[in-house]
């Protein structure tokens, strides 16, 4: 049995993508354990609303307002709490995306391209600092089984040929899953991981076509039971050092060939560098 983080310990744990679904729930279950949640919301008022929830209920939470789409809004984000934080022990990469019809970012990148990696790939890197200063630090990042249909096309990265919804996403949850294989080789004090949250009911299925959209939202887990495997990975201390891995919900398994590729690994860090910088 899992001992959760005692809250006299001063724990703190980021959720991006907090106001609803997983991430939400994440929030409410890592709050439940006693540890501080700081809630990653691009929605300033849907986010004071959880931290109201939150704190009503005698738990912590603070809001972090942020847009996981815009570099400016990371940087000025990351600036803020690192100004307001000592440290951080957990960060929790749950916000993600899927658009019907190829879009672009504020800062002219594939937009689930954008929220799905470069966002995550950017806040963590901006954050390691306060990471590195507690005991025992974690990055959770929320990935997807749909991994195993992604492909790194060096001359295609952002699809400006052949998008598809399903393809985009499948390939920024595989740039994750290689993102997450480099973080755990450079910063070998942080542990990271990347799971799979399983089949659940969430608003990411806005994008499918609206009865099938209706149809899984019915059929489909609640984002509780898929925010419990994101929780146990983010407080479970038998897990606290197991960096590098990916999980299937609460099992640990093999990702696709290509996610275990340490070349596009190290390669795509290079290039998201670039595309952050």
């Amino acid at each position: 049995m899992s001992r959760a983080p005692r809250s006299d310990t001063g724990e703190t744990v980021l959720v991006t993508g907090a106001t609803s679904g997983i991430g939400l729930e994440t929030a409410r279950g890592l709050a439940g354990k006693g540890a501080k949640v700081v809630v990653g919301a691009r929605d300033a008022r849907r986010g004071q609303a959880v931290v109201d929830e939150i704190t009503a209920r005698g738990h912590r939470a603070e809001l972090f307002e942020i847009d996981m789409a815009s570099f400016e809004s990371i940087r000025k984000a990351a600036d803020r709490f690192c100004a307001a934080h000592s440290s951080l022990d957990v960060l929790v990469n749950n916000a993600g995306t899927a658009v019907s019809g190829r879009r672009l970012s504020s800062d002219g990148h594939e937009l689930t391209w954008a929220t799905n990696f470069l966002g995550p790939f950017l806040l963590t890197r901006l954050l390691l600092p306060p990471l590195k200063k507690t005991e025992r630090p974690r990055v959770v990042n929320v990935g997807s089984e749909g991994h195993r249909a992604g492909r790194i096309d060096w001359e295609n990265l952002e699809l400006e040929r052949g998008y598809t919804t399903f393809r985009a996403y499948a390939n920024s949850k595989l740039a994750l899953a290689l993102f997450t294989r480099e973080l755990a080789r450079r910063e070998p004090g942080v542990a990271a991981v990347v799971m799979h949250p399983g089949g659940i009911a969430t608003k990411i299925w806005g994008a499918a076509p609206r009865p099938i959209s209706w149809i899984l939202n019915l059929v489909l887990p609640s984002a509780a039971k898929g925010a419990a495997p994101v929780v146990r990975l983010a407080s479970a201390p038998d897990l606290a050092s197991v960096t590098g891995r990916y999980f299937n919900r609460f099992r640990e398994a093999a990702p696709s060939t290509a996610a275990r590729n340490d070349a596009d690994a190290a390669r795509l860090w290079e290039l998201a560098e670039k595309q952050t910088s």
